[in-house]
């Protein structure tokens, strides 16, 4: 009998192992320029399952990529730069429906990150910017986005780790990273946690907090721009975005 019990044990903890290992990967919605989806795509390709979404994407009216079946499925959305040309950008890409599913997404579990840049938030420049202030977009987010124009050329030389042992910063290489680009300018809204920031102007780098069920976070450097020139040669920096859609996403 106790032979038997042994056995049925093995039994149980091997089907077990083998559910944990068969599980489906995180499914994340990308959604941003090319050369953004691109890299996003190079770094998490093998550790999630993606859907990348450019701009011909957001303005389909027929796409299956937004539909509530689709929507349902997705694990963590990350939401990136969108230009389509001058006077055509960022908010204005994403129609104001797509940006409420979005929102009630995130309120029922999916993870949310927005990444920076002169198009991201409110942006630069009239005609290329985020404008991003008082959408649903800026509801979800740990930060409060700027209603004027909120880039930063100067970037960060130093960075400063206010939570070291994060899930999305801790264990990287972080002295080998000698420059961190420019970013927007955000105060951080009531129950945001500043992540990591600029020790010269205080302004944070990364924020996380939630919106109902979901992580959210803000990311105010940039991707695949000019922005993050020196941030991409750093070896961690595939690793850091592992790290940023494990943690919306678990």
């Amino acid at each position: 009998m106790k032979r038997k019990l042994i056995a049925f044990s093995l039994l149980v903890s091997l089907f077990m192992f083998s559910s944990v290992g068969l599980a489906a990967p995180k499914h994340l919605l990308l959604i941003a320029k090319p050369d953004q989806t691109l890299a996003l795509s190079d770094y998490l390709g093998s550790s999630f399952t993606l859907t990348v979404a450019n701009e011909a994407d957001l303005l389909d009216p027929n796409s299956e990529l937004f539909t509530p079946e689709a929507m349902a499925g997705y694990d963590g959305i990350f939401v990136g730069e969108l230009v389509l040309g001058a006077g055509t950008n960022g908010s204005l890409i994403m129609d104001p429906d797509l940006q409420l599913a979005i929102q009630e997404r995130v309120k029922a579990g999916a993870g949310f990150v927005h990444i920076g840049g002169w198009c991201s938030y409110q942006g630069g420049m009239a005609d290329w910017s985020g404008q991003w202030h008082g959408t649903p977009i800026d509801g979800i987010l740990p930060v409060d986005i700027s209603s004027s124009w909120d880039t930063y050329d100067d970037g960060a030389e130093i960075p400063r780790l206010m939570d070291p042992k994060h899930p999305i910063v801790a264990g990287l290489d972080w002295r080998a990273l000698q420059r961190v680009g420019g970013y927007n300018k955000v105060t951080v809204a009531e129950g945001g946690h500043v992540v990591m920031s600029d020790p010269k102007t205080k302004l944070p780098l990364i924020v996380t907090g939630t919106y109902g069920e979901g992580k959210t976070v803000a990311f105010l450097p940039g991707l695949a721009g000019g922005w993050d020139e020196d941030f991409r040669k750093w070896s961690d920096f595939p690793q850091l975005w592992v790290q940023i859609a494990q943690f919306l996403t678990e």
